[in-house]
Formats: C-alpha cells, structure tokens, sequence
C-alpha cells in the first residue's frame, strides 16, 4: 500500500494597503509606456508601417484584406469539393480559389517590400489601383512616353485620354503648353510598308 505525502497548501501571503499602493503605481506606469512605444513589426516595410489606419493602403486594412481573402479562398475551396457539383462549377470554384491565393500573396508582398503590384484592391479586389511611373521613358526626339491611366511625377497627374490627344507637355518641360512640332513630326509620315515613303520628298 502506497502512503501518500499530505499535499502543503501555500498559504496567501499577506500584502499590506502599502504594498500594494505601490504595485498599483507600477503597474500604471508599465500601461503607460507600453502605450507610448509604437508597434514594432519586423515583417513590415517602413513605409507601410508609417501609414495612419485610415489610409487605404495602411497595415490594419491589407491585413483585413488577406483575412477575407483566406476565408474566401476556404469557401472556393469546400465548394470545389462538393459532390453535387458539375466539372465545370468546381472549375470556376477552384480558379476562384487560385486568383485568391494570388491576391494574398500580392498583399504580402506589400506588407513586405512597400510596393502594391495587384492592378486591384480592396476585401473583394473592387478597386482599380493608379499605376505610378517611377522612371520616365523617352522618345528618340526626347519627349516622355506616356500611357493612358497612369501617374506621372513629372505633371503630378494621372495621364488622361484628353491629356494625350491635346499633347499636354510641351517641348519647353511646361504644363499645357502643347507639342507641336512632335505632331508635325508625326502627321508628316504617310506611309509605313518596306520603306518609309516622306512626304517632303
């Protein structure tokens, strides 16, 4: 027969109101520096991390939009696998699925390196994101290549179809002042076969 030891119970030490005033104190002081010290994440470009939480691209919201994301992705998922459903039902639910994962992957990747490459944002990817030109290309006769729909920095704006057809830039670098000799330039060509054919000659 086993004999058990009696189990010793720790009695409550006794704190006096002292003490304890001065737990108190601490304990505020601990609250108070923990809520001046900013969140620090490790993961997280600088940039992102910068963003206040209103901000459409800041760190709480692409973090709610790869929540959503993933229960998205486990919804296309269970829908794929269902018995009752036709080949082409667990088709369109499996490539659901595969666009989701991708959609995640291109927030992480923000979260990570700072840059938004998805041409769409948002829980249900139902905005269409600005493409932002970082480096200018240029023609042969040095005026700016441009592209309907994205941002510029050298005009501050995003680049319209009225903005292209009136010429927007000019030759002198100003806004609005319009390039005439590069449309000179480009009505004066005819033809395009083996040969140029020009209409001066």
């Amino acid at each position: 027969m086993v004999v058990r030891k009696p189990l010793k119970i720790k009695k409550p030490r006794k704190i006096t109101e002292e003490h304890k005033e001065k737990l108190r104190e601490r304990l505020v002081l601990m609250r108070a520096k923990k809520a001046k010290k900013p969140s620090e994440y490790k993961n997280v470009h600088r940039d992102v991390a910068a963003l206040p939480d209103d901000d459409a691209y800041s760190f709480k919201n692409v973090k709610e939009w790869i929540t959503e994301s993933k229960d998205q992705v486990s919804a296309f998922t269970a829908a794929a696998r269902v018995r009752s459903a036709t080949p082409a039902e667990r088709q369109k639910a499996e490539n659901a699925a595969a666009n989701k994962k991708s959609y995640i992957r291109m927030c992480e990747q923000y979260l990570k390196n700072g840059d938004w490459i998805s041409m769409f944002s948002g829980k249900n990817e139902n905005c269409k994101t600005t493409p932002r030109v970082v480096a200018m290309a240029y023609h042969q006769d040095g005026t700016p290549k441009r592209t309907i729909g994205f941002w510029y920095p050298d005009v501050e704006a995003v680049w319209t179809k009225e903005m292209d057809e009136l010429d927007w830039l000019g030759e002198d670098g100003t806004f609005g002042s319009g390039n005439v000799m590069r449309k000179a330039r480009e009505t004066k060509l005819h033809a395009l076969t083996d040969k140029q054919f020009d209409s001066g000659t």
